[in-house]
C-alpha cells in the first residue's frame, strides 16, 4: 500500500488547477495525508521596483487568496483535513520544485492545461516541466477533466 503523508498542490484558483485541488483534498482524505496548497505571484519586475521607489505603493497581497478557495479550505478543515496554504512570489517551475524538495512532498497534485501543438511550444507547460524534475509521484489533473468526486456533507 502506498503511503502518503505530504501532498502538495499548487494553485492559481483557475477552473483546472480547481480540478486539482479537489483530488489533491480526496486523495488526502484517503490517505491520512496533510495537503499544502501553493499559490504563487510573479516575480517583481524592474518596473515595479523603481515605482515603488518612487512613492507608487505596492500591490496589496492579503487578498490573494480568493474567497472561494478561503471557503472551500475552512470547511474541509473543519470536516478534518490537515492542510494549509503557501503563498510565495517567484517563478513557479523554480517555486513548485524548491517547495516539493524542501517541504518533502511525497506526491504533487496539479493542473495542466493540456496546450497541444503550436500553443505548446509557444506557451510552454509547467506541469510537464515539473513532472520531468521531480522525483516523487505526479498526478496532472487536465483541464477537460470530468469532476469525478462527489462532495461529501
Amino acid at each position: 500500500m502506498v503511503q502518503l503523508s505530504k501532498i502538495l498542490c499548487p494553485t492559481d484558483y483557475s477552473k483546472t488547477s480547481d480540478n486539482a485541488v479537489r483530488y489533491a483534498i480526496d486523495l488526502a482524505r484517503k490517505t491520512g495525508a496533510y495537503v499544502r496548497f501553493l499559490h504563487i505571484l510573479s516575480p517583481e519586475n524592474i518596473a515595479e521596483k523603481t515605482a515603488y521607489s518612487y512613492g507608487v505603493s505596492q500591490r496589496q497581497e492579503s487578498d490573494v487568496v480568493t474567497e472561494q478557495f478561503r471557503t472551500l479550505l475552512m470547511q474541509e478543515k473543519k470536516k478534518g483535513l490537515d492542510a494549509d496554504i503557501q503563498i510565495i512570489r517567484g517563478n513557479p517551475y523554480d517555486v513548485i520544485i524548491e517547495q516539493t524538495r524542501n517541504w518533502g512532498a511525497d506526491m504533487l497534485v496539479m493542473g495542466s492545461h493540456g496546450r497541444t501543438g503550436l500553443n505548446r511550444i509557444l506557451m510552454g507547460s509547467v506541469a510537464e516541466a515539473v513532472f520531468h524534475a521531480v522525483d516523487i509521484p505526479v498526478l496532472l489533473v487536465k483541464q477537460g477533466v470530468k469532476p469525478r468526486i462527489v462532495a461529501e456533507d
